[in-house]
């Protein structure tokens, strides 16, 4: 039986959500850039033991859109956060965005996770990895170096959403097995170290 969630792609105009999305539904990268004001998208995936289906959202990243991507703060199961590791004023704007969702969503029984997409962009870098790091770190969030053009860490970052909306969905109970980052370094406390913090692919972190 599949568990359904509703899952918000936030972030300014031309980060790559819309590319995202489409990455990791059909598999597929488009170079055109066209304004969204609203899209959605479907798709089931496996979740350690669990079937998860997302029904993302995909947010105008335009100001005057504002109230229009508000109206899904409400209804969000799940968050992601996505800014342009070559766009610093996109990274700046997450604060913003996730100061909308708290205001919304007091209750903070939200997943979210942080995305810094477009990192096959190496050359054109202008907002560091540990930037993005030390962010994630100040929400408490697991943080993901994506690439929709290469889908560099496209599926990791929402299979760490899926469990973390699990783990919301089951609290009280045996929660999932998870590997994801948070956990792990919760679980370090009491272990011997045996990991390196983060791990590389294509040259992308993931935290």
């Amino acid at each position: 039986m599949s568990e359904g969630y509703q899952v918000v792609i936030i972030g300014e105009g031309s980060v790559g959500k819309s590319a995202l999305c489409l990455q990791f539904v059909r598999e597929v990268f488009s170079v055109e850039y066209s304004p969204t004001i609203e899209d959605t998208y479907n798709k089931t995936i496996k979740v350690d033991s669990h079937t998860v289906t997302f029904n993302l959202i995909d947010t105008a990243g335009q100001e005057e859109y504002v109230a229009l991507r508000e109206q899904y703060y409400l209804k969000g199961d799940g968050f992601v956060l996505v800014y342009s590791i070559e766009n610093k004023s996109s990274f700046m704007a997450i604060g913003n965005h996730k100061d909308s969702i708290s205001v919304i969503r007091p209750d903070g029984d939200v997943a979210l996770i942080l995305a810094g997409n477009k990192c096959d962009l190496e050359e054109q870098r202008v907002v560091s990895k540990a930037d993005g790091e030390a962010l994630a770190k100040s929400y408490g969030i697991d943080f993901f170096e994506t690439s929709a053009a290469k889908r560099i860490n496209v599926d990791e970052l929402f299979i760490a959403l899926g469990r973390k909306l699990l783990q919301i969905n089951h609290k009280g109970e045996d929660a999932p097995k998870t590997s994801s980052p948070s956990n792990e370094k919760k679980s370090e406390k009491n272990e011997k170290p045996k990991k390196e913090k983060g791990k590389k692919k294509g040259g992308c972190v993931m935290v």
